[in-house]
């Protein structure tokens, strides 16, 4: 598969990068060209991932491309576990060890405006687990035109009180507390080693922003603030196999769509017996993704 490497620049001046597929070398090199497809989809990697390293996003990437889209992975700041990137104040670390979450308002928002600038008319933003979440949550805070839809493959519910009561609410307790910690003693950029959701060196601060009281991040909440066709898919195993922050939650989602009366707007879908990472099902999560778009 053939792709060319592109970037762009946040507000803030964080330089993300990202590959786009193309619907053919002619549609790349003639901006006059009838066959130049107007929309472009926008995929998003998760947390500690990057634009080039999922094999789901490849697959994706490559079966998406079409006459109508281009597909285009990208980098948000929040990539790998941690590098030393500039920004406008200076030179910082960056990474999923390092990020606000909510900065993904930024980092999105630089991509679209890549797509305008490109002459792109529609942009599809799609994600996975982490990058579901800034899916949504971009949306739920932006209403630009150019966004036509999201589709959020498997984004977990990142809700406090459903982790302090979980089956492993004492890991959490603890992960939590220590960076509760470390934050109230003025260390909030230290690292914690943390074992809750996963092992994971982290900042104090980025832990409680992501995992925090507040729910900055909890898509049961963003769901009655979307305002453009959003499809989420799950996988029938991550839905039952005692990850709670997975448990149950495409029934939540369908009850919190009913009942905020966002059934032409928002659909659920799950894959059955399909993992996390959609391991032995990725044809079937490729053609779900392109039904849905397919139908905008």
């Amino acid at each position: 598969m053939i792709v060319e490497l592109v970037k762009t620049q946040t507000r803030d001046g964080v330089r993300l990068d990202g590959a786009i597929t193309r619907q053919s070398v002619t549609a790349a090199t003639d901006v006059d060209s009838d066959s130049k497809p107007t929309g472009l989809i926008v995929c998003l990697h998760g947390v500690g991932s990057n634009f080039y390293g999922s094999t789901m996003m490849n697959v994706l990437a490559e079966g998406l491309h079409s006459e109508q889209w281009d597909v285009l992975r990208v980098n948000t700041r929040g990539h790998d576990y941690c590098y030393v990137g500039s920004f406008k104040m200076g030179v910082r670390r960056f990474g999923s060890g390092y990020e606000t979450v909510a900065d993904c308002v930024q980092d999105i928002a630089a991509w679209v405006q890549w797509a305008e600038q490109a002459g792109y008319e529609r942009v599809v933003l799609l994600g996975h687990s982490l990058g579901a979440i800034k899916t949504v949550f971009y949306q739920s805070h932006e209403t630009l035109d150019l966004v036509v839809a999201v589709l959020a493959i498997s984004p977990p519910r990142l809700e406090h009180e459903t982790f302090l009561v979980g089956e492993r609410s004492g890991e959490f307790r603890a992960s939590f507390s220590a960076a509760e910690n470390l934050i109230a003693t003025g260390l909030a950029d230290e690292l914690v080693d943390v074992t809750f959701p996963f092992p994971l060196l982290i900042t104090a601060a980025s832990y409680v922003d992501k995992y925090g009281s507040q729910d900055r991040y909890n898509i049961v909440k963003l769901i009655e603030h979307l305002n453009v066709p959003t499809h989420f898919i799950y996988g029938g195993s991550e839905l039952t196999d005692g990850n709670t922050a997975f448990a149950g939650l495409a029934d939540v989602l369908v009850d919190k769509v009913r009942d905020s009366k966002l059934v032409d707007l928002v659909s659920v879908e799950v894959i059955a017996e399909a993992d996390h990472l959609y391991m032995r099902h990725l044809d079937t999560l490729l053609v779900s993704a392109q039904r849905f778009v397919d139908a905008l």
